[in-house]
């Protein structure tokens, strides 16, 4: 719970990666204390974490500057302000980003396109208010100009997950390959 989550804050002080999974009993209280206490924080992964939300983002996004990797999944109360604030942090280094089953919109996307200038491993799934509107304001922001880190892996994932794309522009995307287009074109 938060009381133990709030020692481990006070004791940990050079703490760099912390993984809440299934604790149904932590809050944004626990949360807060963390980057309240463990400025070195680099990787945060937080699953099926039902008390967890927005307010605790928020804090990890203002006082954790080395954070490198984020991990949300099946957290129902974070939300677009959780996700946006964690981005949007002027001294954002942010590097992977993965959003999984949780109810961002479109302006979390933007976000991310905007402010994830060091961004290059990027997952989306299970976002079920998400529209194509807010894949396209993504790529079309300043923030993700990392195409050369894009393997045809990746672009045959998206294409299945974008199913009605009409239009796609790659520039010097030197780790797709033929079989990468050609697994495009067939989804």
């Amino acid at each position: 719970g938060d009381e133990g989550l709030c020692e481990v804050a006070k004791e940990c002080h050079l703490l760099e990666k912390l993984d809440l999974c299934q604790c149904p009993h932590l809050s944004n209280k626990g949360l807060i204390a963390i980057a309240a206490n463990c400025p070195n924080l680099t990787a945060l992964s937080i699953q099926s974490c039902p008390k967890i939300g927005n307010e605790g983002l928020q804090a990890i996004g203002k006082l954790c500057p080395k954070l490198q990797s984020i991990s949300i999944k099946d957290c129902p109360l974070v939300g677009d302000h959780g996700v946006s604030s964690l981005l949007s942090s002027a001294s954002s280094v942010l590097s992977k980003v993965k959003l999984q089953g949780l109810s961002i919109t479109d302006f979390s996307l933007a976000v991310i396109g905007h402010y994830g200038k060091s961004v290059t491993n990027l997952m989306l799934s299970g976002l079920q208010n998400v529209s194509e509107k807010g894949f396209w304001v993504m790529g079309n922001a300043q923030g993700l100009q990392k195409c050369c880190f894009v393997s045809g892996d990746g672009l045959v994932a998206f294409a299945k997950s974008a199913g009605s794309l009409e239009c796609l522009q790659l520039e010097e995307c030197n780790r797709v390959t033929q079989s990468g287009v050609i697994g495009v074109l067939s989804n």
